[in-house]
């Protein structure tokens, strides 16, 4: 299913108040016995909650949050408070012998064996590259002895990218790292949930040798993710029962190439996030149930809970704040798993991507050292989703255990890493033991470079993981400094995309001084008295002792010279005030000092990445006032107002110029 799908209806048992024209859709009939059919599991949840959900209490549960007695009706929504429909232009047909012969030619195109680089092929989301994970480690101070399970009892030995494999992987990792306790936990105890719920990872992953895949670092790569496990068990599960589709069938969807139900269900359509209203009234309409049909209208209205009811969010409360995806509402909501294939493909979106900053330098990492092979590679670090959602007294299945769609995968199946199991394995074994694949494709920035003259200096803001593109912009300074002299790799440092394998003799750098460009880098990079600038970084995390990431390479890049100075704040500290990056910068009079000094005498550049909104926004407003205090002591006679003006009119200027950059993310 191409993601360009757009939501539709279908022709086959459709609602009358559905309103747009169903795709033509066939599924063909499988010859298969029902030995093919795959078995279902009997746990069937969304995204790994830790206990069942219980069914079939969807239209109760929104009437406890209206506060409505059991025996009155929910309030009905007009059809102008619910979502307009767009309609669908998608089609679909059936997969038959001649409709194979005829796609036979450009079948056999697709799968030819090229050479990437001599066909200019660039890797994308729609046709990722498959790497190979080389090395996976805790960034955090998390036990190993999960991973270590796992590596030993469920996935040495098998593939760890099976259904099967994945689940009982995920059970383990949340017996072994509980969030919470049913009875009052004590504060030492509650500490340990804090710190079983953060667990950040740094993984290494293979790059094509033939130059075909390429990054910069400050860049970020997307990651292809299939459904949960139990997820794409319960659909397939579904459809077979109420619409007798098994998972062998094959279907084709707007002409292209037909592939089964299974994979369909599997990679294609999301099964996992949170749902939207307009999905959720798409639902409705499948609900044969005259009760759940309103609960799904009110939820997906604009209003959100009709006439004459007080004023509650029931979307906010119940699907946003509970996360509540599309297979939690098929099973709160019974009698809308009517829905047939056609109309759930239409209904969802496709699967997004999931980005993660690099945190390497392909001229630092020239070879990878954990292969063995010399093979190019690249790291990401990542936090692994893992949290409870509210616990409300009138929703029976609140308070939920949530785990990221693919950080939750990518931990499973890097156990035997993270619990160095496959060292061990090789060094015993004659066959190496079969490595993780994931699906990957380079997402280029064009704003958070390393400023092309090494003499500009830096300041660095990347609390939590939002440290990861930094760690890759000191190993490139890094190694730009050690190559000062080398004519060789003058002009690859600058771009930021060599990875060695071959010779450059000086004449053969494209650096003029008579280049505007050229003019600059040739002073950069070829001058032996290259003057390189000032760096400063600021880390914050929770607890020093456990999310203190990287700690070991910044300490490392301190005394070797690259980082002029390292500002850490700890937010959790028993006994300490809460001490975040901005709180640092306000209340250490030196170290404002110096950030005024830097941005406004040396012109530094600022960079800002890291977790949530409310981050950048009060680390600006710290610049901001820090820049203000300086100008109310430089001018007297102007006012607090005046110069905060300025102060605000500088920050402006500088994102004007590229010196004042954010990465922030949600």
């Amino acid at each position: 299913v191409s993601p360009a799908v757009a939501p539709a209806t279908t022709a086959i048992a459709t609602p009358e108040s559905a309103t747009a024209p169903p795709p033509k859709m066939k599924v063909k009939q499988s010859s298969s016995s029902s030995g093919e059919e795959k078995k279902m599991e009997a746990e069937e949840i969304a995204i790994a909650p830790t206990t069942e959900t219980i069914p079939n209490n969807g239209a109760s549960t929104i009437r406890k949050l209206l506060s409505l007695p059991t025996n009155s009706p929910l309030p009905t929504i007009e059809n102008s408070s619910l979502p307009k429909m767009v309609s669908s232009h998608s089609s679909c047909e059936l997969i038959t012998s001649e409709t194979r012969r005829s796609r036979g030619d450009s079948l056999w195109a697709d799968n030819m064996s090229v050479s990437s680089g001599s066909s200019g092929f660039l890797y994308t989301a729609a046709k990722p590259y498959e790497s190979t994970v080389l090395d996976a480690r805790y960034l955090t101070n998390t036990s190993e002895e999960c991973a270590g399970k796992v590596a030993g009892e469920v996935l040495l030995g098998e593939d760890c990218d099976g259904d099967e494999s994945l689940t009982k992987a995920m059970k383990l990792y949340q017996e072994n790292f509980p969030l919470s306790s049913t009875s009052n936990a004590k504060k030492q105890q509650q500490l340990q949930y804090d710190k079983n719920g953060k667990r950040v990872m740094e993984m290494t992953l293979s790059l094509p040798d033939d130059f075909t895949l390429e990054y910069e670092p400050g860049d970020s790569v997307g990651l292809i993710v299939p459904n949960s496990p139990q997820s794409i068990q319960f659909i397939l599960s579904m459809l077979e029962r109420t619409h007798g589709i098994l998972p062998s069938q094959q279907i084709s969807v707007d002409a292209a190439h037909p592939i089964t139900v299974e994979e369909a269900i599997r990679s294609t359509v999301d099964l996992c996030s949170t749902m939207k209203k307009k999905r959720l009234f798409l639902l409705s309409m499948y609900a044969t149930d005259a009760e759940e049909e309103r609960a799904l209208r009110l939820l997906s209205s604009s209003s959100g809970n009709g006439k004459d009811v007080q004023e509650v969010d029931l979307f906010q409360q119940y699907v946003e704040d509970q996360r509540r995806s599309v297979v939690d509402i098929l099973k709160e909501f019974p009698s809308c798993q009517s829905i047939t294939l056609e109309g759930l493909l239409g209904c969802l979106p496709a699967i997004p991507p999931r980005y993660y900053s690099v945190c390497s330098s392909p001229l630092h990492d020239q070879q990878s050292q954990t292969s063995g092979d010399g093979a190019f590679h690249l790291k990401v670090a990542f936090s692994v989703v893992d949290y409870l959602t509210p616990n409300v007294p009138e929703d029976d299945n609140s308070g939920r255990r949530m785990a990221g769609l693919a950080t939750h995968r990518l931990e499973c199946i890097c156990s035997p890493f993270l619990s160095n199991t496959t060292q061990a394995s090789s060094s015993v074994s004659a066959a190496p033991p079969k490595l993780p694949m994931v699906q990957i494709f380079p997402k280029p920035s064009h704003e958070f470079r390393l400023p092309s003259n090494m003499s500009t200096p830096l300041i660095l803001i990347g609390p939590g993981t939002g440290i990861a593109p930094f760690i890759g912009f000191l190993s490139h300074r890094q190694a730009q400094m050690a190559s000062l002299d080398s004519t060789q790799a003058a002009e690859m440092t600058s771009e930021g995309t060599w990875r060695g394998g071959y010779e450059l003799a000086p004449e053969d750098l494209a650096l003029s001084r008579g280049d505007a460009r050229g003019l600059n880098l040739a002073v950069d990079y070829m001058s032996k008295h290259q003057k390189v600038g000032d760096i400063d970084l600021f880390f914050g995390c929770r607890h020093e002792d456990h999310d203190y990431l990287y700690r070991k390479e910044l300490e490392n890049f301190k005394a070797r010279g690259i980082l002029t100075n390292l500002y850490a704040a700890f937010s959790r500290e028993e006994g300490k005030e809460k001490m975040y990056v901005q709180t640092l910068m306000q209340k250490d009079v030196e170290c404002g000092k110096r950030l005024v000094e830097m941005i406004l005498e040396k012109e530094a550049s600022v960079y800002i990445c890291g977790d949530g909104n409310a981050m950048g926004r009060d680390v600006q407003e710290t610049i901001v006032g820090l820049l203000t205090r300086h100008f109310c002591d430089m001018e007297e006679s102007k006012s607090l107002e005046e110069s905060r003006a300025m102060a605000v009119a500088h920050v402006d200027q500088m994102k004007t110029f590229g010196r004042f950059v954010l990465d922030i993310w949600s």
